[in-house]
């Protein structure tokens, strides 16, 4: 009896495997796995964009927090000299080989360093209490000029990053910067352009590319970016040409 509910259950397993099989031919089954990584890191990334412009005091303990000089060298450690100093997270970076992510940091004394953003470092420093959280002061408006500038570069990188109409050669999509890139490759190459990120209140940011060849007026692009949600929606025309 035993033998035969065995053998049962492996019949089972196997036509449910087949069936997989079927149902999702192995370069569907392969290129939807792909999709769901992709989809994940980026979710994971933007995640860790939402720490942008926080400000935090890391403190000497028993377990300090670990700062780095570059994220592509774990052995040169930066050198915390104050019992507290304060800093605030100015962008999301990875190492070359793009396998770790780092939050780069700006020190009230002016030093730059990379502390880990994978997995729940961040958190796990903050209930040991070697990272202490500082609420903001203030509203929007009364946000030093470091966090400011930390939360336009990342409106920015936002719309950078943002994907656009897919390109008719390859089929993939390109992203905002991406296309540019292209474009002075492949047909202007005296092409220049620069975005610009403006606070427009409620975590929103309104970012403006500026693009031309140096004759005649630049085209004027225009995004509104809600940092809260990574939403990025095209506002003038010239933006939302790029999506057709």
């Amino acid at each position: 009896m035993t033998i035969r509910l065995t053998f049962f259950m492996c019949f089972i397993i196997l036509s449910c495997l087949f069936a997989d099989r079927e149902a999702y031919p192995q370069g569907e089954h392969r290129a939807g796995r792909e999709q769901a990584i992709e989809d994940y890191e980026k979710e994971k990334l933007a995640k860790f964009k939402q720490n942008i412009g926080r400000r935090l005091l890391t403190v000497k303990t028993i377990n300090p927090a670990e700062f780095y000089e570059s994220p592509d060298d774990l052995a040169r450690k930066l050198n915390i000299k104050r019992e507290k100093e304060g800093f605030v997270i100015m962008e999301v970076v990875q190492n070359q080989l793009g396998t770790m992510n780092f939050y780069q940091v700006k020190f009230d004394t002016g030093q730059i360093g990379y502390l880990s953003a994978d997995g729940n470092y961040l958190q796990i420093k903050i209930k040991e209490g070697s990272l202490i959280s500082v609420s903001r002061r203030g509203g929007a408006k009364n946000k030093d000029l470091s966090q400011s500038k930390a939360l336009a570069s990342q409106a920015v990188e936002l719309v950078k990053d943002h994907l656009t109409l897919a390109d008719p050669v390859t089929g993939p999509k390109r992203s905002v910067e991406k296309r540019m890139i292209d474009q002075k490759m492949s047909s202007f190459p005296n092409l220049k352009w620069r975005y610009e990120a403006k606070d427009i209140g409620n975590n929103k940011y309104r970012v403006t590319q500026y693009a031309g060849e140096g004759v005649g007026p630049p085209l004027v692009r225009t995004w509104i970016v809600d940092i809260s949600t990574t939403e990025v929606k095209a506002e003038n025309l010239a933006a939302k040409e790029m999506y057709r």
